[in-house]
């Protein structure tokens, strides 16, 4: 299988990742998040732009999200990569994007050496998504394309279809994420992980069932084929996303039973 390598992490080698999320109000929340990082188990960092607000409440532009991805970077130890996120509305984030805006953000994003990958929601960003991976590798950053589902859990073939349609877009890795009903879904989570795998051996993937019924997934994702998932340092992104250090240990629990 192929590896993502960002400073030297190494997605799709080894036990999944752990990405930590920074989730912040404004700025200064955002860079006491990102200097606690160093104290965490994270071997990656997310910061998700969407819930960043000026002090008067406005929604910030492209120019004052880069300015606290700068900051963001200039906090984080320098090992941790750094995943940037602008989850739209439409994908369970905190702001409402139309495509076009959507995507001449990304285009912003694309050029930002601080940004080690970015995401990039399949279904937003379109037609165009092929193009912001070319752009974002020119600059040399990766690409995480992603699909959220916060009301259920597709049909398995479809699951497995779209992140088969994320490789086919370009992106670097792939990542699904929907909210289970029942056990059976999670488990449908897990199966269509395990289709995937199979239909893209050269590439990384990041799937999950988001909450309570979906945590098992977070822990036993690797095992169908998820080479990283999300755990928490105080502030969570998304539901169901547990510590990130009782992660780590189950996480290496499980790695020691499947591997020796």
């Amino acid at each position: 299988m192929s590896v993502v390598s960002v400073r030297n992490v190494r997605i799709g080698a080894g036990r999944p990742k752990i990405i930590v999320p920074i989730f912040a109000a404004d700025e200064a929340e955002a860079v006491a998040q990102a200097k606690a990082l160093a104290e965490t188990a994270a071997d990656l960092a997310e910061l998700r732009l969407d819930p960043l607000r000026e002090a008067d409440g406005s929604l910030p532009g492209a120019g004052a999200l880069c300015r606290v991805l700068a900051a963001v970077r200039k906090a984080l130890p320098e090992h941790l990569p750094l995943l940037v996120t602008m989850r739209t509305a439409a994908e369970g984030g905190q702001r409402a994007y139309a495509p076009g805006d959507y995507i001449t953000l990304l285009e912003v994003l694309c050029t930002e050496e601080r940004a080690d990958l970015i995401d990039m929601e399949l279904h937003t960003a379109g037609d165009t998504l092929p193009r912001l991976c070319r752009m974002a590798h020119r600059h040399g950053g990766a690409v995480v394309a992603s699909m959220h589902d916060f009301a259920k859990t597709p049909p398995r073939e479809e699951m497995a279809a779209s992140l088969r349609a994320m490789a086919e877009k370009g992106a670097d890795i792939c990542k699904l994420a929907v909210m289970p009903r029942t056990a059976a879904d999670a488990a449908e989570l897990l199966a269509a992980t395990a289709e995937a795998r199979a239909a893209l051996p050269g590439m990384p993937l990041i799937t999950m069932a988001m909450g309570p019924l979906g945590a098992v997934t977070r822990v036993c994702g690797g095992a169908f084929g998820s080479d990283a998932t999300f755990g928490t340092a105080g502030t969570s992104s998304a539901p169901g996303q547990p510590d990130a250090a009782a992660l780590r240990r189950a996480l290496d629990a499980l790695d020691a039973c499947l591997n020796g």
